[in-house]
């Protein structure tokens, strides 16, 4: 069994300043893991204990990201690839871009990915991964039941309720956070790929890239205003007149 992991680099801190170009300025913050990212890999590295095969762990990113594609192999990983793009791509070229550098890959039987990252919280890359490789895919997916050459049982936890579902492969699984926690790698193995070559690429051999070049804020909200009256019916009428007067009703 192939299983790719794609997994993404992330600032540790919530808290973050924004440049002049509305930009998330992360200069002087320590990167990590996403954090889904490592409960996906964990996914990943558990299905690949218990039915052997290899797991690739995939990222799009800078170049220092291959810090953390070593760690991912000090946890367990057979390969790693990184993919680099000048300038920060859109989502959609993102997900064009990684479905690319798949198609250099052995074929994969699973692809994991996070449910989402801690930066943007859009949720929404693993979904439209899916689609570009149409195949099926499985959301909030907190635990693999058991697993065949052909299907995986899943467990996914929603807001009221948990399912199981049946999924046939190859799948895409988008992964939060479960009851097993993410192994730590050895120290020994933290030495042995401390200095591990990894593939690079760059993104644009695969295609035109659209990148992000600035960012508008929305405009702020007015004050809000608290209408005086001597009772509630005039106050709803002073309300009434003002959206009408102001073209919102």
């Amino acid at each position: 069994m192939h299983i790719i992991a794609c997994i993404k680099q992330v600032p540790r801190d919530n808290s973050v300043a924004i440049d002049a170009h509305k930009r998330v300025d992360v200069s002087g913050i320590e990167p990590i893991l996403n954090l889904f990212d490592e409960y996906a890999l964990e996914a990943a590295l558990t299905l690949n204990d218990e039915h052997g095969g290899d797991v690739t762990v995939l990222s799009l990113g800078s170049e220092d990201t291959i810090d953390q594609l070593r760690r991912s192999l000090a946890m367990g990983a057979t390969n790693a690839l990184l993919v680099t793009a000048e300038g920060e791509p859109d989502l959609a070229s993102a997900v064009n871009i990684v479905h690319s550098a798949i198609a250099t890959l052995p074929s994969a039987d699973v692809i994991v990915c996070g449910r989402n990252a801690t930066d943007d919280e859009s949720g929404a890359f693993g979904p439209m991964l899916a689609r570009a490789m149409g195949w099926p895919h499985v959301t909030y997916v907190t635990k693999i039941l058991s697993a065949t050459a052909t299907s995986l049982e899943l467990e996914r936890s929603l807001e009221d309720e948990t399912e199981v579902v049946s999924v046939t492969l190859p799948a895409l699984i988008s992964v939060g956070k479960g009851e097993v926690e993410p192994r730590f790698p050895s120290l020994l193995r933290v030495r042995k790929y401390a200095k591990a070559e990894v593939p690079v690429i760059q993104a644009a051999a695969f295609a035109n890239v659209a990148t992000v070049v600035d960012r508008v804020p929305p405009a702020g909200r007015k004050a809000g205003e608290i209408i005086a009256g001597p009772d509630v019916a005039s106050k709803v009428r002073t309300l009434v007149d003002r959206l009408i007067a102001d073209q919102a009703l």
